[in-house]
């Protein structure tokens, strides 16, 4: 509430002037190294982080926040114009930290589940190929079985492929002869009846004179 920072602790001043004469305001001076390392452990060992290297962290958040008080001054000096790092701003410091470090641990929790489901599937993948592989293996003596049955049976087939085509060659030879011979026996049949119709008159002839003959008798 008394932080010098801003315009905020003016305003106070302005609204309330009893600040000033009924309030006695305690002015932290600037921490010592030995004070930041010691306030700095304390807010990062308050949830188990667990930084593999905490004393280095630290160290570097002593460093910052001096740094910035360096400059805070050399600005002051020079610009005349009053920047205030105050304890708090060494507490903001350790509380940022924290955020993003959550955060980044997030992140890489998740890219982490992630590759790890990406490795289950190559594994399970890999699991299945050597379980066909072996399966294969198993049946390879089976296939090779069955190769040489099916080309024993092509064999056979070629071969009674050959006889058809010789037998169905002799039948059409036959049928061919059998043929002939009908056209033969039709014409011979179509000649004796030919001759027979030319008999046939001449034979009704003779068979009267016969009758006629006896009749005479």
């Amino acid at each position: 509430a008394f932080s010098p920072v801003g315009d905020a602790f003016s305003k106070r001043l302005r609204m309330f002037p009893s600040l000033v004469n009924c309030c006695t305001i305690d002015w932290f001076a600037e921490w010592p190294a030995e004070a930041l390392y010691s306030v700095g452990k304390q807010q990062m060992t308050l949830e188990d982080l667990k930084l593999p290297n905490l004393e280095g962290v630290l160290n570097i958040f002593k460093v910052v926040h001096q740094c910035v008080e360096v400059a805070a001054k050399k600005t002051l000096e020079t610009q005349k114009r009053a920047i205030y790092i105050t304890p708090t701003s060494f507490l903001e410091l350790i509380s940022s930290f924290k955020k993003v470090l959550a955060l980044r641990r997030n992140t890489v929790g998740t890219l982490k589940n992630r590759l790890q489901k990406g490795l289950d599937a190559l594994d399970a993948a890999s699991y299945a190929v050597a379980n066909m592989e072996n399966d294969l293996k198993a049946k390879q003596p089976v296939l090779e079985e069955t190769k040489k049955q099916v080309a024993e049976m092509m064999v056979v087939i070629t071969e009674d492929k050959a006889k058809a085509a010789v037998t169905k060659s002799e039948c059409q030879k036959v049928e061919a002869d059998a043929s002939e011979q009908a056209d033969k026996a039709t014409a011979i049949k179509e000649d004796a009846e030919r001759d027979l119709a030319e008999a046939l008159p001449a034979l009704n002839v003779a068979e009267k004179a016969l009758k006629a003959m006896k009749i005479k008798d």
